[in-house]
């Protein structure tokens, strides 16, 4: 039983570490109530789903939407130094979604232009602007990219365009938050790729854990059944096969 348990905790890990990988998450927050839709209550979605339940959620009541787009970005950099005016956005405002892992980069640009023809109002591409409502004249659905390599300043900036927006239509927005380009983790840190860079000027490192993977997924999951199932089974048959006829018979009661 010890040794079940210890398997499952080790395949949930290594679930956990890749559903991490190559993803992205996505935020949207607004001060506005809105409804969440079921396909976008999860902590783990494709992309697709992501672009339809996003497609589903905005109702085209928000006079402007904004999308932000900031690359590289990975649910683990929310939680560090730098991010105090994101977390302030989301915790004052009325209705939020925050989805940890989406698998893979989101079209953010694709995105903004798609919800701009649903909702037939201007598309603004905002992101060597630094004031984002100048141009604008009604509703519109605005796209701001993050080039800043300093999650602070993209922070300070973020900020700066939401309250631009919110200086001119009031609290009748909707923020949508993710990143068009997934992060890259360095090779050390990843479980289930061991491999050598491609690089001949790369340091290679030495050892046979190094060359090969001995644990998969597959091999987890097949240790963790074999532990259930076979214990089981073998109980089963000894059992069955410790069945004796009776050698003794009760007497006839008159």
């Amino acid at each position: 039983m010890r040794t079940s348990i210890i398997l499952s905790v080790l395949l949930a890990s290594l679930y956990k570490v890749s559903a991490v990988e190559k993803t992205s998450p996505f935020l949207a927050w607004s001060p506005q109530e809105f409804t969440v839709n079921k396909e976008l209550n999860a902590q783990v979605i494709s992309v697709e789903d992501l672009n339809n339940g996003v497609h589903n959620l905005v109702d085209c009541s928000h006079k402007a939407i904004l999308v932000v787009d900031e690359p590289e970005l990975h649910a683990s950099d929310l939680g560090r130094d730098g991010r105090d005016r994101l977390k302030s956005q989301i915790q004052g405002a009325e209705s939020s979604l925050q989805i940890p892992f989406v698998n893979g980069a989101v079209d953010l640009e694709s995105l903004a232009e798609r919800l701009s023809q649903k909702c037939h109002t201007t598309f603004v591409d905002a992101t060597f602007a630094d004031d984002v409502v100048s141009a604008l004249n009604g509703p519109a659905i605005i796209y701001k990219k993050l080039t800043s390599e300093s999650a602070e300043k993209n922070d300070e900036i973020l900020d700066r365009a939401i309250s631009q927006i919110r200086a001119m239509f009031q609290e009748d927005i909707l923020v949508l938050y993710s990143s068009s380009q997934t992060k890259t983790f360095p090779v050390k840190h990843r479980l289930s790729a061991r491999q050598l860079p491609e690089d001949p000027t790369a340091t290679k490192q030495a050892g046979v854990f190094h060359h090969y993977t001995f644990f998969s997924q597959g091999i987890f999951m097949g240790l963790l059944i074999a532990v259930i199932i076979v214990p089981i089974a073998f109980v089963g048959i000894f059992w069955n096969l410790s069945v004796q006829q009776p050698q003794r018979f009760e007497k006839k009661q008159n």
